[in-house]
């Protein structure tokens, strides 16, 4: 791989012999053949591939590209940076644990990206979680269209009970249509028995004058009703308007902060008398009976303001009532005018009649019942896709499980290292939801920032992300994440980096520059050291015991000269590029102009 000066194409080429590429003299000018250059945006999407991510949307809701105005980055290589590389600020780091995460979007992305490095979502995932949740936005917008097809049906029950008494007031007849409810829910019968029925009016009734008289009754004794009801709102206001004032004027007495009490005695005979005791208790008792009155005050009021809600629904219910059984009368009235207007009898009758076909027909087409369908029909395809998604993915039980496997990763390594006694035996537990760490206490949750010295915040680091890399090595194939760690300066937080100058690496040289400020003997911070770097080398060859898949450690220090663990010397695990002498990366400047 290889990227211009400019920015705007990359290389990148695929050579089958690995042996060819260890060879420095390949990469002359030649070999960088114009035909390898891809822009920018193609050489991700092909670098991903080599590293199975070949997904191309991410979200599982449009809906927050919608609001958010553009697409939202897809999985790609530059998210495993979080999960490889502890550099030098942060390898002892107390606030971050993983790199970059102190940039909010890449946090958000690294988390959400998981489940793609992990192999426990593919595209296909992405794609069915769009449609399900299109669906239960779907779903949600429907269900509130259902309460108003119920109301369309209350309406259509106070229609008919109104056309039904106009027509008996002007024909003189009853159309007897059953109860009014169940003809509402099927009115077909009815309709068609309707169209059949011919009109027919009796000239001589007097079924309106009758009716009339009946609405009129039912509308006096709403009347009444109502009256009391806005009789009960007046008195309740009145007792709110009270209980505010008690309130005020009870709070601005003032009252004493404390009495001096003397017991009476005659002048004369000496003797004691008991009266000002028993006034001073019965002002007691009247301050206590005050002080429960005013607590009270509170309550009162509200239960109060309770009512008067209550009330005010109540008065503007029976004023609906009022002008709906005047609407009635004058639907009365109002057919006597007609007639004097030269209309007949009969061409009232047949309008009413026309007019509870009319709502009948209306019912037929039935909104409530489509939408519903509708309701049913999105609720299974909801159902589906979540059937399908927990067959094949099931991804919040993946992820608990892969939690629990990283915590019993840690459980184990983190009982290898040096932690303080007040953290022993270490209890880290991580959460794959936000990422945090922390030691599980008998008491509470201790997170990283307040877990003492940097050898608690450098173990924390190493602990966690050995955990992961052997649960990544343990997925094997499905991981797309390399088993690769870095690990800059870990030895920092025993001898500071920034002290060492020397040619080499002198333990009690560091010491001594520290002075004051070291705390532990050297020999104690040298056997951390080493115990570091031997549970490191244990840690590789454990992985690849259990995984067949052995974890490559780079690790870049200033710590040398060590005899680990079964006498392994340091110097073994060292590649012959120490910087005190010369850089990591040797540049043959012969090949640079070919």
């Amino acid at each position: 791989m290889a990227r211009r000066r400019d920015g705007a194409r990359a290389f990148i080429k695929d050579e089958s012999d690995e042996n060819s590429v260890a060879d420095s003299k390949l990469f002359k000018r030649a070999y960088f053949n114009e035909d390898y250059f891809l822009s920018l945006a193609d050489f991700k999407k092909e670098l991903g591939r080599w590293f199975g991510l070949r997904i191309t949307d991410a979200e599982e809701n449009l809906t927050d590209r919608k609001y958010r105005g553009s697409k939202d980055a897809s999985p790609s290589i530059r998210s495993f940076a979080s999960f490889l590389l502890q550099h030098q600020n942060l390898v002892a780091n107390k606030h971050a644990i993983f790199y970059r995460f102190d940039e909010k979007e890449k946090r958000e992305q690294a988390i959400e990206h998981f489940k793609v490095f992990a192999g426990f979502a593919d595209q296909t995932y992405f794609i069915k979680s769009q449609e399900l949740n299109e669906l239960k936005a779907s779903e949600r917008v429907i269900g509130l269209q259902i309460p108003k097809a119920s109301d369309l049906k209350k309406k259509a029950e106070v229609i008919l009970q109104s056309a039904l008494a106009d027509y008996v007031a002007i024909s003189g007849n009853a159309l007897e249509i059953g109860n009014i409810s169940d003809v509402v829910s099927n009115p077909r019968p009815v309709l068609d028995v309707l169209r059949d029925t011919t009109v027919s009016v009796v000239a001589v009734s007097d079924e309106h004058v009758r009716l009339k008289q009946e609405l009129e009754r039912e509308r006096s004794r709403l009347i009444g009703e109502l009256r009391r009801a806005q009789q009960k709102l007046s008195a309740i206001r009145s007792s709110m308007e009270f209980a505010k004032s008690y309130t005020d004027e009870a709070g601005a007495v003032s009252v004493p902060t404390e009495a001096e009490l003397h017991a009476s005695r005659c002048p004369f005979c000496y003797t004691h008398y008991s009266t000002v005791e028993r006034e001073a208790n019965k002002l007691n008792d009247a301050i206590v009976w005050l002080n429960e009155e005013l607590g009270r005050s509170k309550y009162l009021f509200e239960s109060f303001e309770e009512q008067e809600q209550k009330t005010i629904r109540e008065v503007k219910e029976k004023k609906v009532a009022v002008d709906s059984a005047d609407e009635k009368i004058a639907n009365i009235d109002k057919q006597i005018v007609e007639l004097e207007r030269y209309k007949t009898q009969y061409e009232l009758a047949l309008k009413s009649k026309l007019r509870i076909e009319a709502v009948l027909e209306q019912l037929l087409e039935r909104p409530d019942q489509k939408i519903e369908e509708q309701l049913k029909e999105i609720q299974g395809k909801i159902a589906a896709i979540v059937t399908f998604l927990k067959e094949h993915y099931d991804i919040e039980k993946k992820l608990r499980d892969a939690e629990r496997e990283i915590n019993s990763y840690m459980s184990d390594l983190g009982g290898r290292f040096e932690f303080e006694d007040s953290y022993r035996p270490i209890n880290l537990h991580f959460s794959l939801d936000t990422f945090d760490l922390w030691h599980a206490s008998a008491e509470r949750k201790v997170f990283l920032r307040s877990m003492g010295s940097g050898a608690n915040w450098l173990y924390c680091h190493i602990t966690l992300f050995l955990a992961l890399h052997r649960y990544f090595c343990r997925l094997g194939d499905r991981c797309s994440i390399p088993s690769i760690l870095f690990f800059d300066q870990p030895s920092q937080v025993y001898f500071p980096s920034v002290l060492d100058t020397g040619n080499e690496f002198s333990p009690q040289e560091l010491a001594d520059k520290e002075g004051n400020a070291r705390k532990r003997p050297v020999d104690d911070d040298i056997k951390a050291v080493t115990n570091l770097y031997s549970q490191l080398l244990k840690y590789c060859e454990e992985t690849l015991k259990e995984t067949g898949i052995e974890p490559q450690i780079i690790v870049t220090d200033h710590a040398d000269n060590l005899t680990l663990d079964g006498g392994i010397p340091f110097e073994s695990l060292v590649q012959n590029r120490r910087w005190r002498t010369r850089g990591f990366i040797e540049i043959n400047n012969t090949n640079q102009t070919q």
